[in-house]
Parts: structure tokens; C-alpha cells; sequence
């Protein structure tokens, strides 16, 4: 597991991370496990699991929560799936985005 490309020996690692992202140090940060990741940036919680990608669907969220989504994350005991109302964000590419705003 990497936050921010660099691999997490402990918790208080990831809990350094968001204070920069809190104290606005850094813009974002992002925690991955290969493939899939959750990160955060001004508020906002994302997560990517199996090729999808997903947010919570009300923002600003609380920065002891997202503190927990990350611990959680890492844990890998799924708590952060629960805490959340997760909408799943879904991407256009380019040409489906430029045939809409023709058709319009």
C-alpha cells in the first residue's frame, strides 16, 4: 500500500499525510493498493475499486470521517464502504461529450 507514491509502514504515516492536505501543504492525497485507491482533496472522498469509481455523495466531508476512511482503507476492513453514501462517478470520453453538446 503507497500514499502519494510512497509505501505506508503505519498509520500515523497516513495521518501525517491528510493533515498536509487539511493544512492546504499539499492539494490531495491518494492512497493505492496497485489498481484501485481513495483519496481526498479540499473535502471531497473518492474511491476506485474494480475499474469504477465512486464519491461521497455529500460534500464537504468531515475530516475525522475521511480520516477514518483511509485508516479503514487500509485496515482493509471495509468500514469505509458503510460509512458512506457512495454515487458512482461516471466518466464520458471526449467524443460522447462533443456528439451532446452538438446535439443540443
Amino acid at each position: 500500500m503507497k500514499i502519494d507514491g510512497k509505501t505506508i509502514h503505519s498509520e500515523e504515516e497516513i495521518l501525517t499525510a491528510l493533515q498536509e492536505e487539511f493544512d492546504q501543504t499539499v492539494e490531495f492525497v491518494v492512497m493505492d493498493n496497485g489498481d484501485d485507491f481513495i483519496q481526498t482533496s479540499g473535502g471531497e472522498l473518492e474511491y476506485r475499486a474494480n475499474g469504477r469509481n465512486y464519491r461521497v455523495a455529500a460534500s464537504p466531508v468531515d475530516q475525522e470521517k475521511i480520516k477514518a476512511a483511509f485508516i479503514s482503507y487500509y485496515r482493509g476492513d471495509g468500514e469505509y464502504l458503510r460509512d458512506f453514501e457512495w454515487e458512482e462517478i461516471i466518466y464520458e470520453n471526449l467524443w460522447t461529450q462533443i456528439k451532446k453538446l452538438f446535439s443540443k
